[in-house]
């Protein structure tokens, strides 16, 4: 009987050691599949998160690309406005010069005097004309 009773105990050691280690093979994957989604998760709620952040970041930047259309829109606006003052002052000019224009003969100065006034008024024509070209450009840029 001790030969049965030592190859009963030969038997437990050989399937308790087999038990030891399938048990801790399936720990062993079982920390790695735990590892494995929590790694995922991580990740994925790390790139959600970044992804939110670039969302805001053109949300803002819209927005000031949206506020500079805006500005570039009414300074456009203004210049227009501005020249076409400058153009009718011209238009005026030039009928008074057209109305008057033997009457002004006699008096140099005076005609010395217009002709100054309308080459300012050229000048800033051709000032707000630039700008309004360079309004434009930056209006197509956006």
């Amino acid at each position: 009987m001790d030969e049965a009773g030592a190859a009963a105990k030969a038997k437990k050691r050989i399937r308790d050691k087999r038990l030891k280690t399938a048990l801790s093979v399936a720990l062993l994957l079982l920390l790695w599949a735990g590892l494995a989604f929590g790694g995922y998760f991580y990740a994925l709620n790390r790139m959600q998160g970044i992804a939110q952040h670039f969302s805001e970041q053109i949300d803002e930047l819209k927005e000031e690309n949206r506020r500079i259309g805006e500005e570039l829109t009414e300074a456009m606006q203004s210049f227009q406005s501005g020249m076409q003052q400058v153009q009718n002052e011209m238009s005026l000019i030039r009928e008074e010069l057209e109305l008057a224009g033997e009457s002004i003969t006699g008096t140099d100065s005076t005609r010395q005097g217009l002709q100054e006034r309308m080459t300012e008024l050229d000048k800033q024509l051709a000032a707000l004309r630039e700008q309004l070209r360079k309004l434009e450009e930056a209006t197509r840029a956006f």
